[in-house]
């Protein structure tokens, strides 16, 4: 029996009692697009009180098989199943009708309307379209809601006025309104900062005790194991395996993700010029240094310096590794004059300078590239070529600062081809592209800019594994070949292992210890970390 096609179908919200009852199955799903196949012969379930995982690298198929989930995209083999029951969605109403929500990884809302406005015109309105709105009786039905599932959210506050995170649960409380029973979660951490993922994390532990089925699309590893029970792997495509999440590990499971072993992520150094790379520490000075530096916090979230004293040389890479909240990115963000120095001094080539904007360090051969790429690095109505040369507009440029289009045009194609850079054209806007390919952008912008000194601020956040190891590579190289200097500001210690010559472990605003990463394991430097010297 086929329940569900046409606009028609009677809704089903049968209550569920029994944990681990099968919700949905989506059984040999094919989904072929022109000239791929998207989704290929992938068999998924999901189960009442359970997050399960959908993991991969972008392009793997997570987003379609979802899609097809959601009615978006109709299979073109296969069959889905709802509460044991064969169902065919000819649209997302279809798939609403029977409890099924996705939510998406853009925050679909009108940043003028309240968190309640928004929840009634996307949830009231749908279920109950010509209905009289009666606000504060809503008003109750939501906060009754929220408050059975342990969330808790400002209804009358402006969407322009919450973070993201409060965004994604305003959109999580709009699918409970509609009696939701399985959330279909698309990247929802992406844009997010690592509290904001704790808060949302939360709100996913509470709605998977009350039964509801999660399932949870990323590219994250480390979060998929801290959040999911059971965790299905594609690549290419197809369905890798499905294994739970207590019995395997990040490194088995990026295995998993690209078919080969996850230290290719991560070490990519050359460990047989360690020690040419070290003696010009002993041979030069260096090329910036920070002695005793104290800041000021100019923010409630600044963390300040106390007495940050760190060297960097000509062509060498240091890692500055710590956890979030460890001061990297203002130790970064001091060496481009956006932090308030109390005491201490910077010194470049020997020579003490001082640093109060961005074009201070630009004049000094300093690049910065933020970790938030998308708000504070790119700009995102601009093309990709525009990205890439904003910072030295002076050589592209004539007649009065009319850009030559022609030279701007070499010099993007030329980025374009050595950093392997994914994009239709020069001149789509920079949010066309992957987050890998966005990071390549900036990278691309350091390089015309010819800097000396490189800080990378998180260069691979929030990028899939496979891109991750890309362009650590791609740093890596940079850096040998170009002889340019590297800053390397990370919270993963194998990251800092894989890439650098020396490393700093910080806390706290303070640096804890130095190593030179020489024969160097992780267990040491994480000691550091949790114990101090």
């Amino acid at each position: 029996m086929e329940i569900g096609r046409g606009s028609s179908t009677t809704a089903l919200s049968p209550q569920i009692t029994e944990k681990d009852q099968v919700l949905l199955l989506a059984k040999d799903i094919v989904k072929k697009f022109p000239g791929v196949v998207a989704v290929n012969h992938v068999t998924y379930d999901l189960k009442a009180g359970e997050i399960h995982g959908l993991l991969g690298q972008n392009g793997a198929g997570k987003s379609t098989l979802l899609k097809v989930l959601y009615g978006i995209h109709r299979p073109d083999h296969g069959e889905l199943y709802v509460y044991g029951r064969k169902v065919f969605f000819k649209s997302p109403r279809d798939a609403r009708e029977h409890g099924i929500i996705l939510v998406h990884q853009e925050v679909t809302l009108m940043p003028h309307l309240t968190a309640l406005e928004n929840i009634a015109l996307l949830g009231f309105m749908w279920r109950k379209w010509g209905a009289r709105f009666k606000k504060t009786k809503f008003k109750l039905y939501i906060e009754d809601i929220l408050s059975k599932f342990g969330i808790e959210l400002d209804l009358d506050a402006k969407v322009r006025d919450l973070s993201v995170a409060e965004k994604m649960l305003v959109q999580v409380a709009t699918a409970l309104s509609m009696d939701a029973r399985i959330l279909l979660l698309d990247e929802p951490t992406s844009p997010m900062s690592p509290k904001e993922v704790e808060r949302l994390f939360d709100a996913m532990k509470r709605l998977k005790a009350r039964n509801l089925g999660i399932a949870f699309v990323t590219h994250r590893v480390n979060e998929a194991l801290e959040i999911c029970d059971r965790i299905t792997v594609l690549r290419n495509g197809f369905k890798v395996g499905t294994v739970e999440s207590r019995n395997i590990d990040a490194h088995e499971l990026v295995k998993m993700m690209l078919g080969r072993e996850a230290s290719e992520v991560y070490m990519v150094r050359d460990f047989s010029d360690i020690d040419k790379v070290l003696a010009r520490t002993r041979e030069e000075v260096p090329l910036i240094e920070l002695r005793n530096i104290v800041t000021k916090p100019q923010s409630p979230v600044e963390v300040p310096l106390k007495n940050v004293s760190v060297k960097v040389y000509r062509g060498e890479i240091v890692a500055v590794f710590g956890l979030v909240g460890a001061g990297k990115t203002e130790l970064g963000k001091t060496l481009i004059g956006l932090t308030k120095v109390v005491s201490g001094e910077i010194r470049y080539m020997e020579r003490r300078v001082k640093i109060k904007s961005p074009a201070d360090a630009l004049r000094l051969g300093i690049m910065y590239l933020p970790e938030d790429r998308r708000s504070e690095g790119l700009i995102p109505g601009f093309t990709v070529v525009a990205n890439m040369d904003i910072s030295s507009l002076k050589e592209y440029t004539k007649w009065f600062m009319v850009i030559d289009r022609r030279k701007e045009e070499a010099a993007g194609n030329d980025m374009v081809k050595k950093l392997n850079i994914v994009t239709p054209s020069l001149y789509v806007k920079v949010p066309k592209l992957s987050g890998g390919n966005q990071q390549k952008v900036l990278v691309a912008r350091a390089m015309l800019t010819k800097a000396r000194l490189v800080i990378f601020d998180e260069p691979t956040i929030g990028i899939d594994v496979g891109a991750k190891a890309e362009i650590r590579r791609l740093i890596y190289r940079y850096s040998r070949e170009q002889g340019v200097s590297v800053l390397l500001l990370t919270s993963e210690v194998d990251e800092a292992l894989g890439l650098a010559d020396r490393i700093y472990v910080m806390r706290d605003g303070r640096i804890l210890g130095e190593f030179i990463n020489k024969n160097l394991d992780r267990d040491t430097v994480l000691k550091v970390l949790v114990y101090g010297k």
